[in-house]
């Protein structure tokens, strides 16, 4: 028993002891397992060129991006050697020391070279320096993989494989007149073999194209050919740095250089140089080539042997264009290759919503499907209904027999009502709908062809189509909001319509167009009386529309049968009558005459080419000068826009202004204005005239957008001016339109020393009170009022003077033509004359030579820097 007991006690002794063996070597496992998950690698990124360069930079983008996916713990360290601008030994020499010094005590386990120079530096030193780490590469070609590495082992990487065979069949496809291509490369070790590949590349692809290599030419000889070239040839850009002096250039200036100055298109290799004046093409990108050498570097970091792994050569290139230079070129679109990338193209609303679009698309389906599927369950209804009808008459002629049934016939009889009655208020309810307007209730565009359809032609005389458009409607949507908007609209066609009354109905068109069908329109009379209610009933401070903005609107009239006798030409030419008032001022209405159509097809013409213009550089500024009447100076210029169509031949600027700001143009044509007359203003300082103020025209709409203010004073940091260089001008009806938000727009920008000028006073309806609360600098007196010198009853001028100079204002009279007109306003005390007596306006260059003469007769003297 005891011999037992010991047994037992021995055996629990083992177990206890193996347990705690096993406890240590698990505890010892784990220990292992964390410090290998904690082991860190050091990568070497060492980059041939600058940082800034955007090749260098995509590629070590897609290394460092790649390595950091891998999930492992790797410390990253990037080397610019810079070689573009420092290809010397004493560079090399530097950066030997440089490195040798800081990695002399860090353990590298693998080193990722970018481009040629890199590479080559890399197998020179790794031994002695960099841990004799493999070496992964990329950004090399086939000519500098096969000179460079050679025997070489412990070193892979991914090949630069050019292979420019698709951009030359584009553009061969393009122009397959084809027979010269100029090859712009520099004599580095990348762009020499670079340049041999794509001569070699370019000759197999048609030994009958000339190539002419710009290698040896210095990079303004290369500007100078560039201008000239034969229209049956291309520029091919490759890798360009440097010319034959060793001047370093950047290459995106040298690429926007060349392309602005080449007359034929210019593609490229890379495509980082897309976006700076080349077409673009199948181009080698560097943001594939690093992420290719980043899943080789993790393969390395992972234990695979870099001798397993064979040199990559693959695609990594991506097919893109530029939009600007397709058009600059004419080249279509559909010559392009599939799936190709296109940068700078205009917006498109299908492209852009392509799937709120199906998705739209597809519920107006859906709603179809379902408004036929509610016409078939009525149809089926009513033949239920009838044939109901024949069976409640074979069981009226039962009733005798089945009196016990009498109930449950009722009960059925009372559930066919009900749904008779579901089945009308449908039908009501759909045919509602389609006849109204769903926002403001109004019959719709559908109700008045209808009712028109209705009547024969004769009913039809004597009635008067009203066609209403809402002013500024877009200005209140695009500023206020459309909630605001459709408020707006409802409110509106509420009191229209209680104007009316019977003597007419009123539809709603779309958007902001409605229509008035006047009954009793035999006396012309009547009608324009008609219309001119309409326009006083808004007119007045008391209309009873709950909004915060002033309201007005044009009106276009046709009559039946004495301009047209159905509804399509009454609505024509009413449109045409109502676009005449908006040009008129808006607010007032015009009635529809023969001549009002050509006015009509003559803006429409404009709108079309505008558009246009702008891209062309087919616009171009004139200047004024504005006389200092008393001390015989020039005191500044105003800026005045004159287009010279191909098609149009010179078009008035007030036509121009008109079409613009209707269509919403006048933004960016404003914009170019105020850069082309910023930039004419710093030339004349730099001539070393100074204390010239530029004066500049602008609309409503330039003024209302949320960044004026920042990109106005933008513009002048861009061309080194003062906010007192300029002055805005504006007209009286932007005050009229929109006072409140003018006022606290024109009040900022005086906060920010910019001066305002009140343009053709006298013409608007501007008050003494806007006047006072407005911080206006100078009053423009309009060139009607000027030309009434010359009559017997000419007191009127000397009270807007002697207005303006109460006020504070620098008082600027506008077409000054003769002697007798200066005479007066010098003894009425006018500041500054403007107008032909003085000057026309003309070009820049005329203006310069215009300031030279008058310097010559001391009339302005330039300051000496």
């Amino acid at each position: 028993m005891r011999k037992y007991k010991d047994y037992v006690k021995k055996t629990a002794y083992l177990i206890l002891f193996l347990f705690f063996i096993l406890l240590f070597y698990s505890n010892s496992f784990l220990l292992v397992v964390k410090a290998e998950e904690g082991y860190q690698q050091n990568v070497l990124i060492l980059n041939s060129y600058h940082g800034s360069l955007n090749w260098t930079h995509e590629e070590s983008d897609g290394i460092i991006n790649g390595l950091r996916s891998n999930g492992k713990n790797v410390s990253i360290s990037v080397e610019y050697m810079d070689w573009k601008n420092f290809n010397s030994k004493e560079n090399l020499d530097y950066l030997y020391e440089y490195y040798k010094f800081k990695y002399q005590n860090k353990h590298l386990d693998l080193i990722i070279t970018t481009d040629d120079a890199a590479l080559n530096f890399a197998l020179e030193y790794r031994k002695v320096m960099f841990s004799d780490a493999p070496i992964v590469f990329s950004g090399v070609n086939f000519e500098g993989i096969r000179t460079l590495i050679r025997d070489q082992t412990n070193v892979t990487g991914v090949a630069e494989e050019i292979d420019p065979i698709e951009t030359l069949r584009m553009a061969v496809k393009v122009n397959p007149l084809i027979d010269e291509i100029y090859l712009l490369y520099d004599n580095s070790e990348s762009g020499l073999s670079t340049g041999q590949l794509m001569n070699e590349t370019i000759h197999s692809f048609n030994p009958n194209i000339k190539i002419v290599n710009w290698n040896n030419l210095s990079f303004n000889e290369v500007l100078n050919e560039v201008k000239n070239l034969n229209q049956n040839s291309i520029v091919y850009m490759t890798t360009y740095s440097s010319d034959i002096n060793n001047t370093v250039y950047d290459i995106d200036f040298v690429t926007k250089e060349v392309c602005s100055l080449s007359s034929v298109p210019v593609y490229g290799l890379y495509d980082f140089a897309l976006g700076h004046g080349i077409i673009g093409g199948q181009m080698l990108s560097g943001r594939l080539q690093g992420e290719y050498a980043a899943r080789i570097a993790n393969r390395i970091l992972s234990g695979e042997d870099p001798s397993d792994i064979p040199v990559l050569y693959t695609n990594t290139t991506s097919t893109a264009f530029d939009y600007n230079q397709l058009i600059r070129f004419n080249i279509p679109l559909d010559m392009l290759p599939k799936d190709s990338e296109i940068i700078n193209q205009p917006f498109s609303f299908y492209q852009t919503y392509k799937t709120l679009v199906l998705s739209v698309t597809g519920v107006f389906l859906l709603i179809t499907i379902f408004v036929f599927i509610l016409l078939f369950y009525i149809k089926k209804l009513r033949k239920m209904k009838k044939d109901l009808n024949l069976k409640n008459e074979e069981l009226s002629q039962l009733y005798e027999e089945l009196v016990a049934s009498d109930e449950e016939l009722r009960d059925q009889y009372d559930k066919m009502v009900h749904i008779n009655e579901k089945i009308r208020l449908s039908d009501d309810k759909l045919k509602y709908l389609a006849y109204h307007d769903a926002l403001t209730g109004l019959p719709n565009k559908l109700s008045l062809y209808e009712y028109m359809d209705s009547i024969d032609s004769t009913s039809a005389n004597g009635k008067a189509l009203f066609f209403i458009d809402i002013d500024n409607f877009k200005f209140v949507n695009d500023t206020l909001g459309h909630n605001y908007g459709d408020k707006l609209l409802i409110q509106f066609s509420d009191k229209i319509n209680r104007i009316i009354k019977d003597d007419g109905t009123l539809y709603r068109l779309n958007g902001d167009e409605f229509i008035i069908l006047f009954e009793q329109a035999d006396d012309i009379g009547r009608v324009e009386n008609f219309a001119k209610k309409l326009l006083d009933d808004f007119s007045g401070k008391d209309n009873d529309i709950n909004v915060d903005i002033r309201i007005s609107f044009s009106i276009g009239i046709a009559i039946a049968p004495i301009h047209g006798d159905n509804l399509e030409e009454l609505i024509k030419y009413a449109d045409i009558a109502m676009y005449n008032a908006k040009k008129q001022g808006k607010n007032r209405y015009v009635v529809y005459n023969e001549a009002l159509k050509e006015i009509f097809m003559e803006r429409i013409t404009i709108e079309k080419y505008l558009s246009k213009a702008l891209d062309n550089e087919e616009f171009e500024l004139y200047f004024q000068p504005q006389l200092d009447i008393k001390n015989n100076k020039i005191a500044g210029l105003e800026a005045l826009l004159r287009w010279n169509s191909p098609d149009l031949g010179h078009v008035s600027p007030k036509n121009i202004i008109d079409v613009a700001e209707e269509t919403h143009f006048i933004i960016p044509l404003g914009k170019w204005i105020l850069n082309k007359a910023c930039e004419f203003l710093k030339t004349i300082k730099e001539k070393g005239y100074e204390g010239l103020k530029m004066s500049i025209n602008i609309s409503i709409l330039q003024l209302l957008q949320d960044n004026f203010i920042e990109q106005l004073l933008n513009t002048l940091n861009k061309y080194d001016l003062y906010p007192e260089d300029i002055e805005l001008e504006i007209t009286e009806t932007i005050l009229v339109e929109s006072f409140d938000e003018v006022s606290e727009k024109l009040h900022l920008l005086r906060e920010k020393n910019i001066n305002i000028a009140l343009d053709d006073f006298g013409k608007g309806y501007s008050s003494l009170s806007y006047l006072k609360q407005l911080p206006i600098k100078t009053m423009k007196i309009d060139k009607s009022f000027i030309d009434d010198i010359l009559k017997e009853d000419d007191k009127f001028l000397s009270y807007v003077i002697a207005l303006g100079k109460e006020l504070g204002m620098c008082v600027v009279a506008e077409g000054v033509e003769d002697e007798k007109q200066l005479t007066y306003l010098k003894e009425h005390n006018c500041d500054i004359i403007q107008g032909y007596l003085f000057s026309r306006p003309k070009p820049g260059e005329y203006i310069l030579e215009f300031l030279n003469q008058l310097n010559a007769r001391t009339q302005i003297k330039p300051t000496v820097k």
